[in-house]
């Protein structure tokens, strides 16, 4: 059915007659919007103007830039790119010089030469890939669309629209991050929510005679035991000795390092590690990274039996991999770990960005900046020679201590949230018996359930269908819409 606005068309006579017809929807300018044509006002109660419509919705109802025509047909990559942003959000079967994939086109920089995927999958076995994944021009063969992903289309049509409309994110006003709140939450007004420019950069440069004679309150308690005393182990001895049999008796400890340009090429200075009551620095630039590593750390670090908690992992990793030849074994990482969560709660969608540590102690462990950066000084701010000086100050020296001391608890709380749909089941796994009569416990056991009499009590009954444990039922069931494993509920 054709639903098109009616338009005035004059024939030869100069008359008017009004006819249906496909017209693409246009932005409209200041002079549209504020006067209706007569044709308009004549019928304005059984017409719609396209006029009054959004131009974001107008793109998105726009019948050129509907991708049926492209359906089934094998593209070079020059005829994608002369489509534009019609492109975007077409489902294609991409081959390259490396392989073939399935995925959605997310976004393509000529200047770059550069075409990205995403909701990507293996064309031979349906297994999802996560992330985006990234082609440079003279590596494809061939693009053969296969579709439309209507969500996709949608969402980044309008990312489009609004970028036009509002220029470049970047340059937009930012939200306050979640670590500077606590710190601001008294600067702005309640009924604010952007934060003026100069206004973070003076909140967090500013001090007030107030703050420096007050000193700011104690962390939160936490669920775990916290480490407070640290110290520095800089020579192969017996501290040395004693520092690895008190990290050797600890099931979970936290990693940490600082040094120059961190990865393969460059240079670890400090490795810290954190136990339930103990934090030690081991300076590797004055002992030497292989004799700190071939005196026992070294079998720490790929000890499968020791659960090591850091936060952000890829450059340690790296650095120990090419120039130590040493892998971590038994990792635990906070920023991977919130990626998965992440995905959980957003039905696959990966993060844009990843969360830095103070985000995480202020979500989950509720602590303010100067708890992770005593005096203000973030991590950035510090340089990285200054790690290199002798002897440590005191406050780098409490700084690298804040960097480990709460990632053990970081990791409780978010294993509690990956935790959500083995706790529901249990529920109702806990109510089974429980919640039976007495007479009917001591019976013959009965095949029927015990609220629903004419009904067998199956498990499929059991976990998904028995009205005893409806909302314990609806809850999993909205865990599991999010791992897209419960359609067929």
């Amino acid at each position: 059915m054709d639903n098109s606005p009616p338009v005035a068309d004059r024939n030869a006579n100069g008359e008017t007659k009004i006819c249906s017809r496909n017209l693409p929807a246009k932005t409209p300018t200041s002079v549209e919007a504020e006067v209706p044509s007569p044709l308009h006002a004549e019928t304005e109660t059984n017409q719609v103007s396209l006029s009054a419509a959004s131009p974001f919705h107008a793109m998105l109802r726009d019948p050129t830039i509907s991708s049926n025509s492209h359906e089934g047909r094998d593209f070079t990559l020059e005829e994608i790119l002369e489509l534009g942003d019609d492109c975007l959000g077409l489902k294609v079967l991409l081959t390259a010089n490396n392989g073939s994939c399935l995925g959605v086109i997310n976004i393509i920089l000529t200047a770059c030469r550069k075409i990205t995927l995403e909701k990507v999958s293996n064309p031979n076995t349906g297994k999802r890939k996560l992330g985006l994944r990234t082609f440079f021009f003279h590596d494809v063969l061939n693009i053969k669309v296969l579709g439309e992903d209507q969500e996709a289309r949608q969402r980044l049509l309008k990312d489009i629209y609004f970028e036009k409309q509002q220029g470049k994110k970047l340059l937009r006003k930012k939200l306050l991050p979640i670590d500077l709140q606590e710190q601001c939450r008294n600067h702005i007004p309640l009924d604010s929510e952007e934060v003026m420019p100069g206004l973070m950069q003076q909140l967090v440069c500013e001090e007030t005679p107030t703050e420096k004679l007050s000193p700011p309150p104690p962390p939160p308690l936490g669920k775990l035991p916290r480490p407070t005393k640290w110290v520095i182990i800089d020579v192969m001895d017996d501290a040395y000795q004693k520092a690895l049999s008190m990290i050797c008796k600890e099931m979970v400890i936290s990693l940490g390092m600082a040094g120059l340009g961190l990865g393969r090429s460059g240079t670890l200075v400090w490795l810290s590690m954190a136990t339930s009551n103990m934090i030690f620095h081991f300076d590797v630039a004055k002992i030497g990274a292989s004799e700190v590593m071939k005196g026992g750390l070294g079998t720490v670090l790929q000890d499968v039996r020791v659960v090591k908690v850091v936060h952000d992992c890829r450059a340690l990793e790296d650095l120990l991999h090419h120039q130590l030849s040493l892998n971590l074994n038994n990792v635990f990482d906070t920023q991977a770990a919130e990626i998965y969560l992440h995905l959980l709660s957003h039905q696959g969608a990966v993060p844009l960005l990843v969360s830095a540590l103070p985000s995480l102690l202020a979500k989950y462990l509720h602590l303010a900046p100067h708890h992770l950066a005593p005096g203000g000084q973030k991590h950035s701010q510090i340089p990285e020679s200054f790690w290199l000086e002798r002897p440590l100050a005191e406050h780098l020296g409490e700084r690298l201590a804040r960097d480990v001391m709460y990632l053990r608890e970081v990791r409780v709380e978010q294993l509690d949230m990956m935790l959500v749909d083995l706790r529901q089941i249990t529920e109702v796994y806990l109510g089974a018996m429980r919640d039976k009569d007495s007479l009917t416990v001591s019976q013959s056991p009965d095949p029927h359930c015990p609220w629903c009499r004419n009904v067998s009590e199956t498990i499929e009954h059991f976990l998904l269908q028995c009205p005893r444990f409806h909302s314990h039922r609806v809850v999993l069931r909205s865990q599991l819409l999010t791992l897209n494993v419960a359609r067929h509920l």
